[in-house]
């Protein structure tokens, strides 16, 4: 098959990611999506798991739903939002919830264009937020796609480590601990002129970062949360290029079974906010 998918829920947790695959019309749309953990024990909808599940569901049905091959993803990302804000406010989303509580969602978009003579697949790619979108070229050689240095992450791990500094190595009083500043945060993430998360509400264009690029036969695209990139940026168990020969020789289901051992192990602790979070990806194999 040219491509697999994988998505699992943190320990304990409500999975928030959301994978899927739409194959049309002279390409293929991968879509990746990571809901934002809710900072807030209320919930604003009755439906879905939770807020953000809710969210990123909606939002890949609706663009499902609007997807044409000549749109730009601009313009399609936003009609998608359309109808997903429509349903939220119809299924109980009031007008009064505090920004901090609204859901967001870091969007990966990989458009796959049909192969042209020599077997060359033209690439276009949308992305919000942190995951990671890598190409390993035949020859081992591997692009990231999407750089991205999240200076917001970064202040969330130092944070971290000087709460386990002080010796606050439970996971829940470190988390209500981070919570001011994680609310203060998602408050300006959603309310931002120009914002660079899936938001519900956007009050302009997004700060996207979208490329186009292609791929050869014998290449693999790996689109990956930031759940399974702990294994390279957090835990230093990969690298980029063995990270991607993992998934070509081993799968997507191993790597996942890799994240899960190392978290479960004490060498994860005071590592990372949350002990486990969700991971998802999806691999392409242009073959």
């Amino acid at each position: 098959m040219r491509y697999s998918l994988a998505s699992a829920a943190g320990k304990g947790r409500i999975n928030e990611d959301v994978v899927a695959v739409f194959e049309g019309d002279g390409c293929t749309d991968l879509v990746l999506l990571d809901g934002a953990t809710p900072l807030t024990d209320d919930r604003c909808l009755a439906l879905g798991a939770s807020d953000p599940a809710w969210f990123v569901r909606r939002f890949v049905r609706e663009l499902g739903r609007v997807l044409r091959p000549d749109a730009d993803q601009q313009t399609l990302v936003l009609e998608a939002l359309d109808g997903t804000r429509a349903a939220y406010r119809a299924a109980g989303g009031s007008a009064d919830v505090p920004p901090h509580a609204w859901p967001i969602a870091t969007l990966a978009w990989v458009r796959v264009r049909d192969p042209d003579a020599a077997g060359i697949h033209a690439l276009e790619w949308f992305c919000l937020g942190d995951s990671k979108v890598l190409l390993q070229l035949p020859d081992g050689a591997v692009r990231d796609l999407d750089p991205f240095d999240n200076p917001q992450e970064r202040a969330t791990q130092a944070h971290v480590a000087g709460l386990v500094a002080e010796g606050i190595h439970d996971p829940a009083e470190r988390w209500a601990r981070l919570l001011p500043m994680l609310r203060a945060r998602r408050h300006e993430q959603n309310t931002a002129a120009r914002p660079a998360v899936l938001c519900l509400e956007p009050r302009g264009p997004f700060d996207a970062r979208a490329a186009r690029g292609s791929a050869p036969p014998g290449a693999l695209l790996l689109v990956a949360s930031d759940g399974l990139y702990r294994l390279v940026d957090t835990y230093g168990l990969h690298t980029d290029a063995s990270l991607l020969d993992a998934c070509r020789m081993r799968g997507l289901d191993a790597l996942l079974d890799e994240l899960r051992a190392f978290e479960a192990g004490k060498e994860a602790a005071g590592l990372a906010a949350k002990t486990a979070d969700d991971a998802s990806a999806i691999a392409w194999h242009f073959t």
